[in-house]
Order: C-alpha cells, then structure tokens, then sequence
C-alpha cells in the first residue's frame, strides 16, 4: 500500500482531475484471491502474475498492449529486472505492469553470523551442516504457499524446473530430491517454520535473535535498510548447486486495469508512469517499495540504501524462473501448497508426497483448461 499510496499523493499533483482510493487486501489473498471477483468492482488491480491465465481466459482484465504504444511497452520490457515484464504476458497480451520485482533469496543477520564465527553457507550441502550443527537458528517459511513456492524453487534450481512437462508435475529424481532435501532440514529448522510466512520470518529474524539465516525466502528490501537501531538483515543470492544461482521462484507485483472500467484510460495512463523508471526512483523506492525497474536495481545510490539488496540479490532475480501462468494454476498452487505444509509437518515420506503431488497436477490438467500450458 506505502508505495501505491505515495504514487497516487504524486499523480494527483499532476493529475487533480483523476482520484484513486486503494483498498487493502492481507498477502494470503494477493497469493489466492481470484482475481475475476475483484476485477469488476475496481478499476485497477495490483496482481501476481500467476494469474495471467485466468485473465486470458475470463476476459477481467484489459489486455495493454491495446491500451499502451507498443515502443513504451518494448520500452519497459527492456527496463525489467530480470523475467519481471514478461511474466505479465501471456497468449499474445500484456496484462499487466510490472511495479515490484521479487524472487525467492537468503538472508542472514550478520551480527549473529560473526558472533558464532561462521560464513554463509555456499550450497544446500552447506545449509544442512549448518542448520544440524546449530538447531533451530536456521529458518524457512514454509505456510502452504511457501512450502509450494520453495519446492519449485529447488527444482528449478537443481536443474529441473517443475510442471514443465506436458504430463508430469516433476521428472522423479529431481522432485524427490527436492522434497527430501526440505524433509531432512525440517527437524533442524526453527520449530514456528511451518507457520512463518516471509514478513513473519523476517519480523522474527529482526525482532530477536532467534534466527541467524534463512536460505529461502521472498525478498523484502525494506528489512535491508535502516530501522531506527534494530538489527538490519542482509540479503543474499540464493545457494548455487554447482552454478550460477539460478531457478529461484519469481515474485513481484504488477497494476493491471479491470476490462469492465470505465476509467481505462486514466487507469492505464497511472499504471504507465508507476511503472516507469523515474517514478520506480523516486517515488516507488522511497515509499518502501521494491522496483522493477533494472535502472533502479543498477542505481548506486539506491543499492546503498537498501542496505546493499539490490547488489546482492540482482544475479538470483535475473535467473529467476517463472512459474505455468495456465487457468489451472492457481487452483493447483493453492491445493499442491496445503498438500506439502500437511506433508510435512506429518513427517510424511518424500516419496510418498512426491507420488501425491503428481496425483494432484493430473488431476488439475486435465480439468477445465488442460492444455493451456
């Protein structure tokens, strides 16, 4: 909401004739929601990109390449961090703006590293020593929707990406291997893991000292920076298997403008210019936000006030991995998310939740939109 609401205190000193009111809505329902039972009654919409698909398919949302000149969308694509812009495309439409870029990072509280005279660890191998030689000060959060999320992560990671097939949500060796490898931290891990959400997590690792570092979680930059003598965390890129730290889950936020607006144009007219670089500077980032804007991930002065977040996640969220945008997804992200936080925290085999998770994604392919991969 900080950095809408500051863009909007802007626009309407260029723009008196135009008012925006924002209505919030808590991260579960950003993660969740439909978006078609939000796109009728507003005119724009701040959406995951996962939900593409459904706007492809039910017609909520205006597709901006209609809306926006094709040389200021070619424009933005090339201003994108990493896969942030061309997440919001999909079958031939540009739904969305991209005005937050996030991806799956580490993060460690410096201080408390130094203290037990340790480096952060370099690979997963690295993290399971780690968090077995010091039990409970390792974290990862793991709510259904991020024990699903950090599960496509490993695989992307280990070389794999899952639900790239046509028919299978993740070829056996890859899938189980990531499932195993969250199975076996899990003992070791902070005993609240399986109920943290990211700003929980990072709440938890600021406000105490508890948490020493976690090697999967959705960047907030706003923890990097200062905080009127709390501890500040530092956030790093992803563990690498061997290579570069590549496969983490793309994040991030996008301003959409609803079909059923009869403000398009004032509506596309704001999200053009909040997803622009200078107001990605100048506004977006002071607010509290998180651009998505390479020039602002580039620009020192803001690297520097993020606590240096930007330098040292930028290698992760240009390789990062995004994630089937297809109608299904959502539905199955949402049930595959309870599926696995159940599984483990019943302690059931890797195996055993592997075959389940296949199971489901058949199941959710060959519903309603199969094919729309």
């Amino acid at each position: 909401m900080g950095p809408m609401l500051a863009a909007t205190r802007v626009w309407a000193e260029r723009r008196p004739e135009v008012a925006i009111e924002w209505s919030e809505r808590p991260l579960a329902a950003f993660n969740d929601q439909p978006i078609e039972t939000l796109a009728s009654r507003f005119d724009l919409l701040v959406i995951d990109h996962p939900f593409v698909g459904t706007a492809a398919a039910t017609g909520c949302l205006a597709p901006l390449d209609g809306l926006v000149p094709r040389a200021l969308l070619a424009e933005r694509a090339r201003d994108s961090i990493g896969p942030s812009h061309e997440s919001y495309a999909y079958e031939g439409n540009q739904w969305a703006l991209a005005v937050d870029a996030a991806c799956q990072v580490a993060v460690v509280r410096e201080d408390l590293l130094d203290e037990l005279g340790q480096r952060a660890p370099a690979t997963w191998e690295d993290v399971v020593a780690f968090a077995e030689a010091k039990v409970g000060r390792v974290a990862i959060p793991l709510s259904p929707t991020d024990a699903i999320c950090s599960v496509l992560t490993l695989c992307a990671s280990l070389g794999a990406p899952a639900a790239a097939g046509a028919s299978f949500f993740s070829d056996p060796t890859t899938g189980r291997e990531a499932l195993a490898l969250l199975s076996r931290l899990l003992p070791a891990l902070h005993p609240e893991s399986l109920d943290f959400s990211p700003p929980l997590a990072l709440e938890r690792m600021r406000g105490s000292d508890e948490i020493v570092y976690i090697p999967l979680v959705f960047g907030y930059s706003n923890y990097s920076r200062p905080a009127g003598g709390r501890p500040r965390l530092r956030f790093l890129d992803i563990v690498s298997n061997g290579r570069d730290p590549a496969g983490s889950l793309l994040g991030g936020a996008g301003l959409a403008v609803s079909s059923t607006s009869r403000h398009q144009a004032e509506a596309t007219e704001f999200a053009v210019w909040v997803s622009g670089s200078e107001a990605q500077a100048s506004v977006v980032f002071p607010a509290g936000g998180q651009p998505a804007s390479r020039s602002a991930w580039l620009d020192a002065t803001l690297d520097e006030a993020s606590g240096f977040f930007f330098s040292g996640t930028r290698a992760t969220i240009e390789a990062a991995h995004v994630r089937p945008r297809a109608p299904w997804w959502p539905g199955f992200q949402e049930e595959a998310g309870h599926v696995v936080a159940s599984a483990l925290r019943e302690r059931r085999p890797a195996a055993a939740l592997a075959d389940e998770l296949e199971r489901l994604y058949r199941r959710h392919l060959v519903g309603r939109y199969a094919g729309k991969l």
